[in-house]
């Protein structure tokens, strides 16, 4: 967030000072002075009022250290589909600490880690799939990656701007945010081609007399599906890419998505010339979207899909699953990808059991997502009556659980400031895209229709301040 400073730095300016409510932060300022004096400076973002320090959840509720109460539209993440602290976790963390906490992940297997593969199995879109094991979403990419490399025999990747895919070396090189990339250039060049981002109208939106050709190109650098086609297959002919690697619906791009043709001439371009198709699902997969997957709205099989956040129920783990992982060859004694935490027990029984939860309850999130699609209208509806969606445009972008209110003619970090109001006011939200520029909204599947109402009120509500 370090690009988006000045608009922390405003804040008491354009919504702090209307506000009625403000928080207790006696506790937490005591706190975060400890947390500066042991961590890394470049890891928490502090603000005047910002952070908060988290002392405990429950379902879609956070309270502080000052036992503040804050309605959860991050899920953490996207982490906890279920809930802060949901029962289908607690208890399977009782029973497996129960009988073994820790394994040796690559020597001799739990029975836990057999369930979950197995699980894993069942639940993907291949016939004969096969996983590998990791700890974080980055770890499942990098897997996905040396694949590919194997596979294929080739050692660049194509990626999308505004992608996230881990912060790992190996995934590093698919980022093209500086704010990530900035002091390690010299490691990334030659690795990678970024493609530009191609924009899609949304089905819910203010007026778009903005969005010109010429207006998304220039201010953010958004272009036209059929030249991002175009500039991907000139660089598919060259032969060099292993794989091409993107997120069905862009997390920290801002909750952007594609059409199910482009992803599908995605799909038809690199099986013509020899590169493999990666999905990172690891913020959309387990429901986020309103599937199982998000490939599911395109109706497009990968070659590779890496999972991840919710699948853990809290707990760190991840997976890159597909049918040609014998690429590998079979272990001679040493595994070429693996750590010390590979398939650890207690977040292998974590994952299981969370799965089967989301999947024996998806019917009923999906249900609730129609009333939800229900108040994003009465939101549109509201704002152009009073007039907001002339001085503040907007798109509601993503799916699902996975939604981003899009202010595109604002100041670059224009959410920014925005996260910090609504956070006095009781709600937890982060700011995505290239810009800063999108609210995001993704809580826990557990949310409830007042629960987007109560939020999206309270947006309305400040920018008819501003």
């Amino acid at each position: 967030m370090s690009n988006y400073l000045i608009f922390l730095m405003i804040i008491h300016i354009i919504g702090l000072n209307t506000m009625t409510k403000i928080h207790a932060r006696k506790q937490t300022d005591k706190f975060l002075s400890r947390l500066q004096q042991v961590e890394c400076p470049d890891t928490t973002f502090f603000a005047d009022r910002f952070p908060i320090v988290m002392k405990r959840g429950n379902g879609m509720w956070i309270r502080d250290v000052d036992n503040n109460r804050y309605l959860d539209f991050t899920a953490c993440f996207a982490v906890l589909a279920l809930g802060h602290r949901p029962k289908t976790s607690l208890t399977a963390i009782r029973k497996q600490a129960a009988s073994l906490l820790h394994g040796m992940g690559d020597v001799h297997p739990t029975l836990a880690k057999i369930k979950l593969l197995e699980l894993l199995a069942e639940i993907s879109p291949f016939e004969n799939a096969k996983s590998l094991l990791g700890q974080s979403g980055g770890d499942a990419i990098e897997s996905a990656m040396k694949t590919a490399m194997l596979a294929t025999g080739r050692k660049r990747f194509l990626s999308f701007s505004g992608g996230y895919h881990g912060l790992q070396f190996a995934p590093l090189v698919l980022n093209d945010r500086e704010d990530f990339t900035r002091g390690f250039e010299s490691w990334i060049s030659g690795k990678t081609v970024t493609l530009p981002f191609p924009y899609f109208k949304s089905d819910l939106s203010s007026n778009q007399n903005h969005l010109t050709k010429d207006y998304l190109w220039t201010e953010h650098k958004l272009e036209q599906p059929e030249i991002v086609l175009q500039q991907m297959e000139d660089e598919l002919k060259k032969k060099e890419f292993a794989a091409l690697i993107m997120e069905p619906f862009q997390g920290r791009g801002g909750k952007r998505g594609f059409s199910a043709d482009f992803v599908k001439s995605c799909k038809e371009l690199c099986k013509k010339y020899g590169t493999l198709l990666v999905f990172d699902e690891i913020y959309t997969g387990f429901g986020r979207t309103g599937k199982m997957f998000a490939y599911e709205h395109y109706n497009v099989i990968p070659d590779l899909l890496c999972v991840g956040k919710a699948m853990g129920g809290g707990l760190p783990i991840s997976a890159c699953v597909g049918e040609i992982l014998d690429v590998w060859g079979k272990s001679k004694g040493e595994a070429r990808q693996t750590q010390t935490f590979l398939g650890n027990p207690l977040a292998c029984a974590v994952a299981y059991e969370t799965i089967k939860e989301i999947q024996n309850k998806l019917p009923l999130f999906q249900k609730e997502l129609v009333q939800i699609d229900f108040i994003f209208q009465k939101f549109i509806s509201f704002m152009q009556k009073n007039g907001l969606s002339d001085r503040f445009p907007f798109e509601i972008r993503g799916k699902g659980f996975m939604r981003g209110v899009w202010f595109y003619t604002q100041k670059e970090g224009f959410a920014v400031p925005m996260m910090e109001i609504l956070l006095e006011l009781g709600y937890i939200v982060l700011p995505e895209g290239p810009r800063a520029d999108v609210l995001s909204l993704t809580p826990p599947l557990i949310a409830k229709s007042e629960h987007f109402e109560k939020i999206l009120n309270a947006l309305q509500s400040e920018l008819k301040k501003m």
